[in-house]
């Protein structure tokens, strides 16, 4: 594939990545289990999930759909591989447990990740952002300070609550903030419905742009608050906080998500998004000392449900196959059928120590299977035959006549 249709859709090289990220980060455990790896791997893998999985997969969505968002240039070659190979030496220093040198690397790659995405905003700009993408930046930016902090709190410690705080930007503000930005503009198109984010492209702040924007800055002030009740240790309200943050904003602002039926297999997958997302962390509020492992129905059930089912719109629309969005899909429910047993395999050992190990293995392997499935399901989407464009017969001055028809496939 020529390099310079990979810098037009960064998406191409990130999306690939962090799928081994994410492969090689359930790995550590069966790894570990199995007595090659001697270090207990709980950072690493963290590291690996949230910011070699979902870090790929957000800025392989940014750096696609930013540029397009703002009428401005692509991404060049330099910065496609130099933000690429970034994130490879990332997933390198975290399989060799060098969790302080991925951190502080992380903060550079994300520092040069918001200077791409800042010289499109400030150069060459023609249309204003959605009204929630600011706060997808924002889930960038925290993250970027975040791995900054707990690289130097591996130097000199931090208070506990900065700690903490910084832990929760990293771990949960870069995953959740994107997706509180992005959801209001993208996922009513799973569910049919028109976007109350997608305004009219103007060089100038539309009509109708002010109020979604205020309330996606709220619902995001509202998470990092969450964040920072949590780091004072009152971890029920902040992540029940949390949870009725992501609830009640995802309800009021995406169109067709409280709807069941009408939707394909994609669709169907994103409606367990957020019932996942509140068992998680009600859970976790609830059962405190258990929570890292109760958490995984939030990661799994929900950011990585969601992450995969924007990756299909973008791999499949960029693509040119926007006629199998529309399809049924039905292979997708055995995506997101898959995800959720492998969170309720990864849960179940919180309540069963003795299984513990079984069980983690398990849901290594199912992640695994789950993730080799939608890649090689997504790309025979691209084997399917193009529907044939038939134009309708018009009627003229000399009465019926059909236009010259090109029945070439895809025309």
């Amino acid at each position: 594939m020529p390099l310079a249709r990979l810098a037009n859709e960064p998406h191409r090289v990130f999306f690939p990545l962090g799928i081994l990220a994410s492969i090689l980060g359930v790995a550590l455990w069966p790894l570990h289990f199995g007595g090659i790896l001697a270090a207990w791997p709980l950072e690493a893998h963290a590291r690996l999930m949230v910011v070699g999985f979902g870090g790929c997969f957000i800025v392989g969505f940014l750096g696609t759909a930013g540029p397009r968002l703002l009428g401005s240039f692509p991404w060049t070659t330099p910065e496609v591989v130099a933000h690429a190979t970034t994130s490879g030496a990332i997933i390198t220093l975290l399989m060799l447990g060098q969790v302080p040198a991925a951190d502080t690397v992380t903060g550079f790659w994300l520092a040069g990740v918001l200077a791409s995405l800042g010289v499109r905003f400030v150069f060459g700009r023609k249309d204003v952002p959605p009204p929630g993408f600011p706060i997808a930046v924002l889930g960038v930016v925290g993250a970027c300070i975040g791995s900054f902090a707990l690289a130097i709190h591996s130097v000199v410690h931090l208070s506990p609550l900065w700690h903490s705080f910084w832990r929760l930007m990293l771990f949960q503000g870069f995953l959740w903030l994107p997706i509180l930005g992005v959801a209001p503009y993208l996922l009513p198109r799973f569910f049919g419905k028109s976007s109350p984010h997608s305004l009219d492209e103007s060089r100038s702040i539309p009509r109708g742009w002010w109020r979604p924007f205020f309330i996606s800055v709220i619902a995001g002030l509202l998470m990092i608050y969450s964040f920072e009740v949590e780091a004072r240790g009152l971890l029920r309200p902040g992540m029940w906080l949390r949870a009725a943050v992501v609830g009640v904003s995802i309800a009021f602002s995406v169109p067709g998500w409280l709807g069941w039926g009408g939707v394909n297999a994609v669709g169907r997958g994103l409606r367990w998004v957020v019932p996942c997302a509140l068992a998680g962390w009600i859970a976790a509020g609830w059962f405190v000392p258990l929570r890292i492992g109760l958490l995984h129905g939030m990661f799994i059930g929900a950011t990585g449900l969601i992450m995969i089912g924007v990756a299909t719109r973008v791999v499949l629309g960029h693509g040119g196959r926007h006629d199998r969005l529309q399809s049924p899909m039905k292979w997708f429910h055995a995506v997101w059928a898959l995800l959720l047993l492998v969170a309720a395999t990864r849960i179940t050992p919180e309540f069963v120590p003795k299984i513990r190990i079984s069980h983690y293995i398990y849901a290594a392997s199912f992640w695994t299977i789950t993730m080799l499935f939608w890649a090689w399901r997504l790309r025979l989407e691209f084997a399917k035959p193009k529907p044939i464009k038939l134009l309708q017969p018009s009627f003229g001055r000399s009465g019926w006549r059909l236009p010259n028809l090109d029945l070439r496939r895809g025309a």
